[in-house]
């Protein structure tokens, strides 16, 4: 089973991407701590090409932005050769942010890595799971 290089992300041990933390909190190779649940998920862009790509952003709020990452606070990963699994929209999740515009659309539940090459990510209204050969994770200003 192939397992997914990751470029971006620190080569330790303990603050590198993991099965069990997933991608939820690491370090970046200039060791910004990367923490999603301070984040809210962006959007996404998938180009069906050769390779597939798809770019996953997120973005700190800037009272919960890290100091190391003040100047920087969009997250970017970029997965290449990706094969999508399963693509859900939460209509219900939709409903409730129409209804209630506190409701919390762009909230990371879950992004998850499994120790091989199978992603998945839980928002308030999206499922999405993929997997993908190599993933690059970059930060940049607004």
């Amino acid at each position: 089973m192939p397992v997914t290089e990751f470029v971006g992300v620190t080569k330790d041990k303990d603050r590198g991407v993991t099965s069990n933390g997933g991608l939820y909190e690491f370090w970046t190779e200039d060791s910004a701590h990367v923490y999603l649940h301070d984040t809210d998920f962006r959007h996404l862009t998938y180009q069906p090409g050769r390779p597939p790509v798809l770019e996953l952003e997120f973005v700190y709020d800037p009272q919960w932005t890290p100091p190391e990452l003040s100047k920087t606070p969009v997250v970017v990963f970029r997965f290449e050769d990706v094969r999508l699994v399963e693509w859900r929209e939460d209509h219900e999740g939709h409903d409730c942010v129409t209804a209630h515009p506190d409701a919390p659309p762009r909230q990371v539940e879950l992004f998850d890595w499994d120790g091989a090459d199978l992603f998945t990510l839980h928002t308030f209204t999206l499922y999405l799971a993929f997997h993908a050969p190599r993933a690059e994770v970059t930060v940049r200003a607004e």
